[in-house]
């Protein structure tokens, strides 16, 4: 059951309606295919990492943070964090 909260509709995995044809479907998926096969071909050496812009940077400001910021030093130490 969709779930209304200031206005906006919230569903449930599985729950939105969808209304395309099954050809659409097969080109959305085709699409997303093609995306990963091209990201997967790129050589270790020339990845990049995102900052994390959208994601863990909101627990700055809350009790969370200092676990936030042990984890990136600790992805630091592993060279997983650039940003």
């Amino acid at each position: 059951m969709p779930e209304r909260k200031n206005g906006k509709t919230f569903y449930a995995p599985g729950e939105v309606p969808v209304d395309i044809s099954q050809e659409e479907l097969a080109r959305i998926k085709a699409g997303f295919a093609e995306f990963n096969a091209r990201r997967d071909a790129v050589p270790p050496e020339e990845q990049i990492h995102l900052r994390d812009r959208f994601g863990d940077e909101d627990k700055i400001g809350t009790d969370q943070e200092a676990q936030y910021r042990a984890d990136v030093e600790e992805r630091k130490k592993r060279g997983e964090y650039w940003g």
